[in-house]
């Protein structure tokens, strides 16, 4: 089409809008924009879901890599000469060991069966953030001994009645509580409640967690190896790359970055959620090109008589049919871009107010490039169901158009 009859277009579609009815201009920029805002928040609910469940695994279960046992060994041995080994490793920022013992835990007639976890707290700073979450007491301080910090769902609450916990719990432990514990190998010991977090994990949120030194007391000799050792990467470095090394240097022990882990633990859950994530936008989309379809068919139909005025004074067929096909762009970028400004308002509130479970907190995770993406898609879309009605229209016989 040459420059002259676009603007010709341009100018009747931008006249139609602003002399016809306001409301139906704003009613069709709102479902444009509601449908551009339900394309984006599943998805991005379902992105964010995945995120969030990989940061707390990274944060408070395995850090960046995770470093296990050689096939068929129960533990890592020569536990400070490999700790020394990594630690002067490029890219890592520090590695520390862990590790558990089944017990049982007593407390005013409660029983509860847990695992003890022993970690070195100064080194576990480096690693995870656990020291921020304390949200009774304060965290422990390396060669404390007889005191422990424990999780939310571990203390309870004293005003819910045993039998209609959803989640077992001593019932309602305080900071200075005093806790018997019988652990697998016989030994019992009664700790002092130095502190309580709540990290918003589930897994992390049943645990009761010890120093080394106190651990050491109850395995009765000194722990020169570990079950597991975490090792948090430096932020300029890849998982990969300081996998890699590490594998290089020849440490014989299983070594796994966070992206192994979750390929094999819950990689095809977070591909599920990718894929529903999919099908609602795709669901959305063909809503979007159904309605669109209509409502500009109705509009197209409505003004037939116009059209057919315009063809009888010499207005080319292409003009008309631009020139309604601009009404739906104009309306279609009016309405991506409030639902760019919905999307964002959304993502703000629920940054504040994320969705909460036992399991995750979800906040929808959207990205420049989702946004530009689903955008493209649906303007694609809006101009395809707005320029069909018009060219069917346009291509109608001037008297059949007139005599309506």
């Amino acid at each position: 089409m040459a420059k002259k009859e676009l603007r010709v277009a341009l100018f009747l579609a931008w006249r139609s809008l602003v002399r016809g009815n306001r409301s139906s201009m704003l009613l069709n920029v709102l479902i444009i924009s509601m449908v551009f805002t339900n394309m984006m928040f599943f998805p991005a609910l379902m992105s964010g879901i995945g995120v969030d469940i990989k940061e707390q695994i990274v944060a408070y279960q395995t850090s960046n890599i995770l470093i296990e046992p050689a096939k068929g060994d129960q533990y890592i041995s020569d536990l400070d000469t490999t700790l020394a080994q990594v630690n002067g490793m490029p890219g890592v920022e520090r590695a520390t060991p862990h590790y558990q013992m089944g017990a049982t835990l007593k407390f005013r007639g409660r029983l509860l069966g847990t695992t003890i976890h022993a970690i070195r707290p100064r080194e576990e700073k480096y690693v995870s953030p656990l020291y921020t979450t304390m949200i009774a007491g304060s965290y422990l301080g390396d060669g404390d001994k007889g005191e422990a910090i424990i999780g939310e769902l571990v203390a309870g609450s004293p005003n819910i009645p045993e039998e209609d916990e959803f989640n077992p719990s001593l019932g309602g432990v305080r900071v200075g509580d005093s806790i018997l514990v019988e652990f697998g190998n016989g030994f019992q010991k009664e700790y002092r409640v130095k502190g309580i977090f709540r990290t918003g994990n589930f897994e992390m949120d049943n645990r009761v967690i010890v120093t080394w030194e106190d651990m050491e007391e109850v395995v009765g000799e000194p722990l020169d190896y570990a079950p597991y050792i975490t090792v948090r990467v430096k932020p300029d470095y890849s998982e990969t790359f300081v996998k890699n090394e590490i594998l290089q240097y020849g440490l014989r022990e299983k070594v796994q970055t966070t992206e192994d882990l979750l390929n094999k633990g819950i990689g095809r859950a977070l591909a599920s959620f990718s894929i529903i994530g999919l099908i609602s936008m795709l669901v959305s989309l063909v809503i979007a090109i159904v309605v669109l379809f209509i409502v500009i068919m109705i509009k197209t139909l409505n003004n037939r008589r116009q059209i057919g005025i315009l063809k009888a004074i010499g207005v080319e067929k292409s003009v008309i049919m631009h020139s309604y096909g601009l009404q739906v762009i104009i309306l279609s970028l009016a309405g991506i871009l409030v639902g760019f400004l919905f999307t964002g308002l959304i993502v703000v509130y629920m940054t504040y107010y994320p969705m909460v479970t036992p399991e995750f907190s979800a906040t929808p995770y959207v990205t420049p490039l989702d946004l530009a993406f689903n955008g493209i898609i649906l303007f694609a879309a809006s101009v395809v169901s707005g320029y069909l009605p018009a060219w069917r229209v346009a291509r109608e016989n001037i008297q059949n158009v007139i005599r309506v």
